[in-house]
């Protein structure tokens, strides 16, 4: 990716969401809320989702470390190695800096926002509890680990598509997100998996050169 197009695509990013912003994310929610949700009262399971993502990024890191590291030790080098290594990279990653964006915007949480509909502008450097909204952390980790396997096995494609898609549709019908936080977190996860992915891809072609040296 040069430069000009790396400018455009987050040119592109943030228009989109502010097209969200501004025009259809009260607009998804309050609908949600009067057709989806029985009084507007989100399910017990639902309500839980933040609960397992820390979980689910540290088993997933741990193991695909864990099995690349395995691999590496009986000399094996190919296409499934590769894949733990950015799963075990891109993984971390994503949800370090997520955590981190999150809490420089502050964006209000959709929940929150639909019992006191206040302003919603950002909250800068305040964001925790009500207002950790964006980006949305399960769309980001989602779309960078869909993205590793994207790469690696491109014959279920259609398949992750589907899964990241259905995602974002739970993600919005249980007003868990509104949908700029939801393109967000998925061009975030786009971006780690870009930057992961050819970080590694350097460092494999600077350490073969070493070797070959």
């Amino acid at each position: 990716m040069n430069l000009k197009k790396f400018i455009g695509g987050i040119l592109l990013a943030i228009i989109l969401i502010m097209c969200c912003y501004h025009f259809f994310d009260v607009k998804i929610a309050l609908f949600v809320k009067r057709v989806l949700m029985s009084g507007g009262q989100p399910s017990l399971f639902s309500a839980d989702i933040p609960d397992f993502l820390p979980l689910f990024v540290c088993i997933v890191t741990a193991l695909a470390l864990v099995l690349y590291f395995h691999d590496k030790r009986k000399g094996i080098d190919d296409i499934r190695t590769a894949f733990f290594l950015l799963v075990g990279t891109s993984l971390p990653l994503t949800f370090l800096i997520k955590s981190i964006l999150k809490f420089v915007f502050g964006g209000i949480t959709t929940r929150f926002w639909l019992v006191s509909p206040i302003a919603r502008e950002f909250h800068w450097f305040h964001g925790v509890d009500n207002y950790s909204g964006f980006p949305s952390g399960h769309m980001a980790v989602f779309a960078a680990i869909f993205l590793d396997l994207w790469k690696y096995y491109p014959r279920y494609r259609s398949v992750y598509g589907v899964l990241l898609f259905l995602l974002a549709m739970a993600l919005i019908s249980t007003n868990y997100h509104f949908l700029s936080d939801i393109v967000a977190g998925a061009y975030l996860g786009y971006v780690i998996y870009y930057f992961a992915d050819h970080g590694l891809t350097l460092f494999h072609k600077s350490r073969a050169e070493i070797d070959k040296g």
